[in-house]
């Protein structure tokens, strides 16, 4: 008899990386902000903005709903923003090899009912010192405070 409450066996490496940005680390820093764009490459970029230590996705959602739009959404605490001009690489080579456009949009706490930047009119610098100068950045103890 199969067992219904054990691990899903032979689970993806991709299901498994999804699965452990649901939990944020008590002990993180940097600025946060978020980023929503097309379901279709959650996981593609999930892996660039983690692709170093400066940068984590602490909740991530593949497809979410938003104003009756299919979205996917990234919430980032990043100490770095070195990621943004391979994001943006990536970007253009996707929209070169796909008969479909996308964008990126950019939302930063508290207002995260409106998108603060929309990235395809930005380039990566000037996004960059957008989240320097707008998004709150966190230290540890200000994260376990805020928890509280």
């Amino acid at each position: 008899m199969v067992s219904f409450f054990r691990g899903r066996r032979g689970a993806d490496a991709k299901h498994r990386a999804s699965a452990d940005t649901t939990a944020a680390a008590g002990d993180a820093e940097g600025w946060r902000f978020t980023l929503k764009g097309s379901p279709r490459h959650y996981d593609d970029v999930l892996a660039i903005i983690q692709e170093g230590d400066q940068a984590k996705v602490y909740f991530g959602e593949a497809l979410t709903y938003e104003r009756g739009a299919g979205v996917a959404l990234w919430r980032v605490r990043a100490t770095g923003l070195d990621w943004l001009p391979v994001l943006y690489d990536w970007w253009a080579e996707m929209e070169r090899t796909e008969p479909v456009q996308f964008t990126f949009h950019l939302y930063v706490p508290p207002q995260l009912k409106y998108p603060a930047l929309d990235l395809r009119d930005h380039p990566p610098d000037a996004v960059a010192a957008y989240i320097r100068e707008h998004a709150p950045y966190e230290t540890p103890a200000q994260a376990t405070a805020a928890r509280r």
